[in-house]
């Protein structure tokens, strides 16, 4: 992988993540990958029920539109609770998309809906759906590390091991990462989602063998960290291989994603001032001295 990605000044790719954030957005990622089909001729039954999960969104405007001539009454409970019982999907850009789409017009249908706090509201409601996504993520414990005596030798030896392994897999690479996603949305090439399973793997391999290698005793809770920020960007990729067809869920892994490699960029630059706090050299030659990276460079005086 590129070790340049976790310096201080790396800088992620400008990329719409608030999609999680704003009504417009979630429902726009539902409506990109499920474009709208022709328009369903409307009932004016208030109480009209959805007869299969395809048509809920034609029964639901219906409702709506009953509820515009009976002076904004609320819908009916019991139909509301069918259309949230047929917002339930695997797919949580579904999901998340069908339950805005319902709590927007219910609250229209009450003369609410356009006031910020309202919006605020169902918006974190559905934006909650998202915290079921979490995949399953490797946790290690100190139990797990080789934990030696600390020393110049063994935190120099620490120094190179660490920068070894990252090297060791290079397909663990967010250019790549990113590329992927590029040529899964914007492309159609379903294909790459292997490609993300791969680099899905090498985070977790970097994991496991950073776990292998034995750790100064003063290093070791930052070193523990750096293993599970590893270990938990492997697991984000379950998330980000679906971005080709459920696009809230594999935004959501590519925002934890990110929120992990800056967090590891900022274990890295602690690992490497406590490095050269202990008098801790590399040559030019040696994998450490890549951890030079890390360490901010000093502000001329003026």
């Amino acid at each position: 992988m590129k070790i340049g990605r976790y310096a201080p000044s790396g800088k992620f790719t400008g990329i719409a993540l608030s999609v999680l954030l704003s009504a417009g957005l979630v429902y726009g990622a539902y409506r990109y990958t499920h474009p709208p089909a022709a328009v369903a001729t409307l009932q004016s039954d208030q109480t009209a029920q959805p007869s299969d999960s395809t048509d809920w969104e034609a029964a639901l405007y219906a409702s709506q539109a009953a509820n515009a001539s009976t002076s904004l009454a609320a819908p009916s409970p019991d139909v509301v609770n069918q259309f949230l019982k047929a917002a339930q999907s695997s797919n949580l850009t579904d999901t998340v998309g069908r339950t805005l789409l319902i709590n927007l017009s219910n609250a229209k249908s009450q003369g609410l809906g356009d006031d910020i706090p309202t919006q605020d509201q169902i918006v974190a409601a559905a934006a909650s759906q998202v915290a079921s996504a979490q995949p399953s993520i490797t946790d290690y414990t100190y139990a797990d590390l080789k934990i030696v005596a600390s020393s110049k030798t063994t935190l120099h030896t620490l120094g190179n091991s660490t920068m070894q392994i990252l090297n060791a897999h290079p397909d663990a690479s967010e250019q790549a990462t990113l590329l992927a996603i590029d040529e899964i949305v914007e492309g159609g090439d379903k294909s790459k989602v292997s490609t993300l399973a791969t680099i899905g793997a090498a985070y977790k391999s970097i994991a496991t063998d950073l776990a292998a290698a034995p750790v100064p005793q003063t290093l070791a809770p930052l070193y523990l960290q750096a293993i599970n920020n590893f270990a938990a960007l492997g697991a984000s990729y379950a998330n980000i291989e679906t971005v080709g067809s459920d696009s809230v869920r594999g935004l959501q892994g590519l925002q934890v994603y990110e929120n992990l490699m800056n967090a590891n960029a900022r274990v890295f630059t602690n690992i490497a001032e406590e490095l050269q706090k202990d008098g801790i050299l590399f040559t030019k030659d040696e994998p450490g001295n890549s951890w030079s990276l890390f360490i901010p460079t000093p502000t001329p005086s003026s």
